[in-house]
C-alpha cells in the first residue's frame, strides 16, 4: 500500500488538500485543511502531492484567504495561482487622458505589457503573427482587470492564457482538445499523449461519456474598426439545414480586413465541433495536469484514442488520494 505524501508553505500537518485546475478556469484554486499555519494572507505558497515515492510540485500561488475553525482549532487555506495577480489588477489611469495605450503591436507583446502592469512578467509566448493597433489605431486600456483585456485578446484569435503549476503564465495556441497540427495557424503543435499515463477499464470509476453541440458555433462574425467587418460560417452535419449557431467578436483594435479575416477563420475552426467529454475518476496521480494529453482505452464505450485533460480536481486526505478528469476528445 502506498504512503501518501504532502508539503504546503507555511502548512503543519495538512489533513485535506484540494486543487482544482481546468482549461476553462480564470484560476487554479487549492483548498488546505490543516492542524497549523504559520503564514499570512498574500504568502507564496507552493504545494507538492502525491505518494512517498512518487511526489512533485502540484500548485504555485498566493494565500488569498485564511479561515480558522475554533474549538477544533483547524485551518482552511484557500490560495489560487500567480494569474490571480492579473485578475485583481484594474487598470485605472491617473486622469483619463493618461491611459495605457499601444499601437502596431503583436497579440502577444500587447498581452505581455498589459500583465506586466500587474507585475507578471516571464511569460511563456508564442509568435501570434498578428498586428493589432495600426493605421492609427491604438490599444487603450483602461476600466478593465489586467485579465479580462488579455483573455478579449486571447479570444480574438482562439488562443489560451493561464498559469502552470510552477508560477509560469502562459499565452498560448493551446485548443481546448487534442490539438493535430494540420490547422496552418502559428504555434499549431500536434498533442503526444503522456508517456506511462492512461486511462482503461481497470483504473476508471464513476466513468460517463457524453457528445453535445451545446458550445457548437458554425457561424462566425468580426466587427472592427470603421466598418471593418468579416464573417466565416459553415454548413454543419449536427444542426438542421441552413441553420446556423451565431457567435460575434467585436473590437475597436481590429482596423485591417486581413486580422478580421483570421479572427473569423481561427475561431470557426476553434468552434465549429462537437464536444466529446469524458468523465472519469482514478487513483490519484499528480501528474495528470489539466492541458495534458492522455491516452484512453475503454471498450465498454469504444472508445481508443488520445483525449485532452479538459480539466483534474486532485482530493487528498488521510483516507487516499484521488483524481477526477475531465477528458475531451
Amino acid at each position: 500500500m502506498k504512503t501518501l505524501y504532502a508539503t504546503a508553505t507555511n502548512i503543519t500537518n495538512p489533513l485535506a488538500i484540494t486543487v482544482n485546475e481546468s482549461h476553462s478556469a480564470t484560476n487554479t484554486v487549492a483548498s488546505i485543511e490543516c492542524t497549523g499555519f504559520s503564514g499570512t494572507i498574500g504568502d507564496d505558497i507552493v504545494i507538492d502531492l502525491g505518494y512517498s515515492d512518487s511526489h512533485g510540485t502540484i500548485f504555485t500561488g498566493y494565500v488569498k484567504s485564511v479561515e480558522k475553525n475554533v474549538p477544533e482549532n483547524l485551518y482552511t487555506i484557500t490560495a489560487s495561482d500567480k494569474l490571480i495577480r492579473a485578475v485583481d489588477f484594474f487598470v485605472v489611469p491617473d486622469s483619463p487622458t493618461s491611459c495605457f495605450t499601444r499601437t502596431n503591436i503583436s497579440a502577444e507583446d500587447l498581452v505581455e505589457d498589459v500583465l506586466a502592469l500587474a507585475g507578471i512578467t516571464g511569460v511563456d509566448s508564442q509568435a501570434t503573427s498578428y498586428t493589432l493597433a495600426v493605421n492609427g489605431t491604438q490599444a487603450e486600456v483602461k476600466l478593465i482587470s489586467a485579465y479580462d483585456y488579455c483573455k478579449s485578446i486571447s479570444d480574438l484569435i482562439a488562443w489560451h492564457l493561464w498559469a502552470g503549476r510552477d508560477g509560469t503564465v502562459h499565452f498560448r495556441n493551446r485548443k481546448p482538445y487534442v490539438m493535430t497540427g494540420l490547422s496552418g495557424q502559428p504555434g499549431d503543435t500536434a498533442d503526444s499523449p503522456m508517456s506511462g499515463k492512461s486511462v482503461i477499464t481497470t483504473n476508471s470509476i464513476n466513468t460517463v461519456y457524453r457528445v453535445s453541440e451545446v458550445d457548437l458555433r458554425n457561424k462566425v462574425v468580426v466587427w472592427g474598426k470603421e466598418g471593418i467587418t468579416a464573417s466565416a460560417s459553415e454548413e454543419s452535419a449536427w444542426l438542421p439545414d441552413d441553420f446556423y449557431k451565431t457567435v460575434l467578436f467585436s473590437s475597436e483594435i481590429i482596423d485591417t480586413q486581413s486580422m478580421a479575416d483570421y479572427t473569423a477563420d481561427y475561431n470557426l475552426y476553434a468552434l465549429h465541433r462537437l464536444t466529446r467529454e469524458l468523465s472519469a475518476s482514478v487513483l490519484g496521480d499528480y501528474e495528470l495536469e489539466a492541458r495534458k494529453a492522455i491516452t484512453v482505452t475503454l471498450s465498454d464505450l469504444g472508445l481508443s484514442e488520445t483525449m485532452y485533460i479538459y480539466s483534474s480536481t486532485h482530493t487528498w486526505s488521510a483516507a487516499g488520494y484521488e483524481t477526477s478528469l475531465v477528458l475531451r476528445g
